[in-house]
């Protein structure tokens, strides 16, 4: 007898972060996510409930395959699947079963759940880091960090006064999404390569723009409409080598600040 005749299963929602895919998930009641540390999950921060059914996942609005944007690595056997508007990462497939990302499900903070990690850096075949970006003259005490999207069509370099020991994660609903955890450093300290991959989402009052890589979907940084020459948001999480663990991560009440986000249920 299955572990779903036994439970009673619960109706839950989810969506993009723009509306553009809406799903309906009827599963038992949520206690614990999966939280895979491979390169892929590590970056977009997913916490994963699986395996779900085709059955019991149904597509309210949208279509998985012309809605979402499919994107691959490793031996190709995961279909991971983003909104390519918003950059929503909202589920993996692997044949007829589906992995959810519970960060886009409806009333559901997926951070306050238990955690099971699951080993995904260690298989075959190792990530290999795309080649990072060559910073230029370097100032005298100054640390470069590069980084880059998963896929390696967006990388960047900055140059900070110090090493990094803090950032700041934000609960709103856009960035917890995308599990986005930021810096703030000046804009003339950051290089791009890549521009022309990135996708850029703003909603609100329009005033910060999410740039995300269009390829594979993975959140890079925040453009601020009003304050753009002084500053930009870099998502660590996109950092090279960069032990998040390590780093004293502030908590930033963004889901407060108004317009209140519009569900689209």
């Amino acid at each position: 007898m299955s572990i779903e005749s036994i439970e009673q299963l619960i109706d839950y929602r989810g969506n993009c972060h723009c509306g553009a895919f809406k799903f309906t998930l009827k599963a038992p009641a949520l206690k614990e996510v999966h939280a895979c540390n491979c390169s892929f999950c590590s970056k977009n921060g997913c916490l994963w409930t699986f395996p779900v059914t085709s059955e019991n996942f149904v597509v309210v609005r949208g279509d998985e395959d012309s809605t979402l944007k499919t994107y691959q690595f490793g031996k190709r056997t995961m279909a991971h699947k983003f909104c390519p508007t918003c950059g929503t990462t909202v589920m993996a497939r692997v044949h007829s079963n589906v992995g959810i990302n519970t960060r886009a499900l409806v009333d559901v903070d997926a951070t306050t759940l238990g955690v099971v990690t699951i080993d995904g850096a260690s298989r075959e075949p190792l990530y290999q880091i795309p080649e990072p970006l060559a910073a230029g003259p370097v100032a005298e005490g100054t640390t470069i960090y590069t980084g880059s999207c998963h896929c390696g069509a967006v990388g960047y370099n900055v140059q900070l006064p110090k090493p990094l020991a803090s950032a700041r994660a934000c609960n709103c609903s856009i960035c917890h999404r995308d599990a986005a955890v930021w810096i703030y450093p000046r804009t003339t300290t950051v290089s791009f390569k890549g521009r022309d991959s990135i996708v850029e989402y703003t909603f609100g009052k329009r005033e910060t723009y999410h740039g995300f890589c269009g390829t594979c979907g993975v959140a890079i940084y925040e453009r601020y409409l009003g304050d753009a020459s002084v500053k930009t948001a870099l998502n660590v999480r996109t950092m090279n080598e960069l032990d998040l663990a390590s780093m004293e991560i502030k908590m930033l009440d963004g889901k407060a600040f108004l317009p209140a986000y519009e569900s689209p249920w």
